[in-house]
C-alpha cells in the first residue's frame, strides 16, 4: 500500500525487494536478517534508519500517512511508537521464523 502511495504522488521513495536482491543493503552493513526483522530505510542522505525511525520517515512521505509519521515522532510518542513498532516487530519475526518462512 505505501509503495502504491508514494508511486502515484512523487517518486522520492525507491523501494528494494530483499527477497530478489538479498544483498541489497550490505554496502551499508545491513544484512538480510536486519532487514527481515525490522525495515529499513535509507535517507537521501545515506543515512540508515532502522525500525521505528524509517516507518516515521516513509509515513512523512505517504500520503494519507504524513500526519502518523509527524505525531508518533512526538516527544514522549515518539517512545511509544518505538516500544509498539519493537514489539511487534519481534512477534512477527518470532511467527515468520516458527513457520520456516525464512
Amino acid at each position: 500500500m505505501f509503495e502504491r502511495r508514494t508511486r502515484e504522488s512523487t517518486d522520492t521513495v525507491e523501494y528494494v525487494d530483499v527477497s530478489a536482491d538479498p544483498a541489497a543493503f550490505v554496502t551499508q552493513g545491513i544484512t538480510l536478517d536486519d532487514v527481515r526483522f525490522k525495515l529499513h530505510a535509507l535517507t537521501p542522505e545515506g543515512e540508515a534508519l532502522r525500525g521505528w525511525p524509517a516507518i516515521a520517515a516513509l509515513w512523512r512521505v505517504t500520503p494519507g500517512f504524513g500526519w502518523l509519521g509527524y505525531l508518533g515522532s512526538l516527544p514522549g510518542l515518539n517512545l511509544l511508537s518505538a516500544a509498539a513498532y519493537d514489539l511487534t516487530a519481534r512477534v512477527l519475526w518470532t511467527v515468520n521464523r516458527a513457520q520456516n518462512r525464512w
